[in-house]
């Protein structure tokens, strides 16, 4: 009679366990994906757009209504400032 190692079986089962396991991690990442996705998104949007803000400054102030003497003059912004 021959007799059938328990070690062989033990390893196969093994595989199947991590791949189960595995499975099971993937779809609850996925699930979580899915719903908290756009909130991240939009989130990652936001603060993207301000650190732009912070590192190039504000927008060219002209058509705001005042003359900035610093940035604008009658020759960049006429709209503000007049017409030399």
């Amino acid at each position: 009679m021959q007799e059938y190692s328990t070690e062989i079986n033990k390893k196969g089962q093994t595989a199947v366990e991590y791949m189960l396991l595995l499975a099971a991690v993937v779809s609850i990442l996925l699930v979580g994906f899915k719903s908290y996705f756009p909130t991240v998104q939009l989130t990652s949007n936001y603060y993207f757009n301000q650190i732009g803000i912070g590192i190039l400054d504000k927008a060219n102030p002209c058509g705001d209504g005042a003359c900035a003497f610093a940035i604008e003059d009658c020759r960049k912004c006429p709209v503000d400032c007049g017409v030399c």
